[in-house]
């Protein structure tokens, strides 16, 4: 995604400067905006331009302090805070502790800032790359309640809960990815090393061997004379798959793709469930009014359509109609969730419903994804033993055929 390096006005007045990720500078101000800034303009930077590194290294250059620091720093800001120390000299002892470089630069950079007046939200927000909107939302109301170290005690809690999620995911689909790897690599290795010594050694048979057996060894000299072509279309692939990585069309139609397949229809829906409910019901209880909070929701989203029905439901929510109403005519979250928010919407408690309903199915999606890992896993190693055994037993046969030719 293209980076613009911005100047806005903050709310009191002052200007600010920094860099911030958007597709156009059209977004970039919208971004601002959002954040509570007056944009001036954004100007989009050239590639290796800007405070981090951009392009296929970007994560592994990146100056910035990870998603895991910015929660670590955040749960022991709040600790801080709690033990009565202020905000400045909280942000001054998190940039003077042993963490690494860019964390204690980003947290001195804060420092500076509030000294200058700041308060904290917008010191947060000229650091966009570091802190979503929803992290300045929350903290931008938790300063007008004057609850700010719950707030960013909740901020965390919620960062690590998301992370953890993120991290079983990963997991759950880096078995099954391995073992598409290694069933790959076995193949190619077969076709390579195993199958040309038989060739050799069967080299004037060949004509007078079954069907398959000859598919087998024109198949494996095809590899071998075009295996450059075919390392070279395995490296367009990937790359291509990490530039479309960051499209959000391509991560619609994929979304949308899983969401159709008997095996991953439910999974999409429980993590779109799990997503939409805890955010909110987190923004709503940090104090954060409903329309930014579905506002911000709707940021969050990677797949345009979705982010279109989020669209539908922050109109007809200013029109006045209850978020339960909206919900039930979009078809955005399962049936047996609309309910349970009206509920909690009726008696005042509509974040406090709508974590309760996103640890609900935090807990479903666990066992879907425990159920599709146990089904794919075993799926895979039948498939890559089939396919063994089908090679070896076609050589074999072939062997015996010209054993009996040659009696």
């Amino acid at each position: 995604m293209p980076r613009f390096k911005y100047q806005a006005l903050d709310t009191s007045g002052d200007v600010l400067r920094g860099e911030i990720d958007a597709a156009s500078s059209k977004d970039a101000f919208a971004e601002l905006e959002k954040l509570g800034h007056m944009p001036i303009e954004a100007t989009e930077l050239a590639e290796g331009q800007g405070g981090s590194k951009k392009g296929l290294l970007g994560g592994l250059l990146s100056s910035k302090p990870s998603r895991e620091e910015i929660t670590e720093a955040t749960r022991d800001l709040a600790m801080l805070l709690k033990g009565g120390v202020s905000l400045h000299e909280g942000l001054n002892l998190l940039s003077e502790m042993g963490g690494k470089a860019p964390l204690r630069h980003l947290m001195e950079a804060l420092r500076n800032e509030i000294a200058q007046g700041k308060s904290f939200a917008e010191a947060l927000g000229a650091h966009a790359d570091a802190f979503p909107p929803t992290y300045v939302k929350m903290v931008e109301a938790a300063e007008s309640a004057g609850t700010l170290e719950e707030s960013l005690e909740k901020i965390a809690q919620d960062r690590i809960r998301s992370e953890a999620l993120r991290r079983r995911v990963t997991s759950s689909l880096t078995y099954p990815l391995f073992l598409v790897v290694a069933a790959i690599g076995v193949f190619f290795f077969v076709m390579l090393k195993v199958i040309p010594e038989f060739a050799r050694a069967l080299s004037g048979f060949m004509e007078k061997m079954n069907p398959q057996a000859r598919m087998i060894f024109g198949l494996s000299q095809f590899i071998q004379d075009n295996v450059d072509v075919i390392l070279g279309g395995i490296a367009v692939v990937l790359v291509g798959g990490l530039l479309l990585s960051r499209s959000r069309a391509f991560i619609g139609l994929l979304l949308r793709t899983l969401a159709r397949l008997p095996g991953t229809g439910r999974i999409v829906q429980y993590q779109q469930t799990v997503f939409f409910c805890s955010t909110l019901g987190t923004l709503l209880g940090s104090g954060v009014d409903i329309t930014s909070s579905l506002r911000l929701v709707r940021d969050l989203f990677r797949d345009p359509y979705t982010a279109q029905k989020v669209d539908q439901l922050i109109a007809e929510v200013r029109q006045g109609h209850r978020v339960s109403d909206a919900l039930a005519n979009l078809h955005l979250l399962p049936d047996y969730v609309i309910p349970i928010l009206r509920v909690g919407e009726e008696a005042g408690e509509l974040d406090t419903m709508a974590v309760r309903i996103g640890g609900f199915y935090e807990d479903r999606l666990d066992r879907a994804l425990a159920r599709l890992t146990s089904i794919l896993g075993p799926s895979i190693l039948m498939l890559v033993s089939l396919m063994i055994a089908w090679l070896i037993v076609t050589v074999i046969t072939a062997l015996i055929s010209v054993n009996e030719l040659l009696v």
